[in-house]
């Protein structure tokens, strides 16, 4: 199978997610160590953060759903 393997785990997929979001608002290190702490397979986790060009797109809903949304201001952050 090539690199850019049939994505059947969902899970891994929105751990994936997850990483990569956390990988731009943070860094490697951070998003390396959340998907090793969730289980993504070495090879998995090399590919995403050293190799950006073979990541695969997430679906509409998957980025919705993985989001990293802020916080609505509250009335005492004024």
């Amino acid at each position: 199978m090539s690199e850019r393997q049939r994505r059947t785990d969902v899970e891994t997929a929105k751990v994936v997610t997850r990483g990569v979001n956390i990988l731009m608002v943070r860094d490697q290190r951070v998003a390396r160590h959340y998907m090793e702490y969730m289980h993504v397979p070495p090879e998995v986790i090399a590919r995403v953060l050293d190799q950006p060009g073979l990541r695969r797109t997430p679906s509409a809903e998957l980025q919705m759903s993985e989001a990293i949304v802020p916080f609505p201001r509250r009335p005492m952050d004024d």
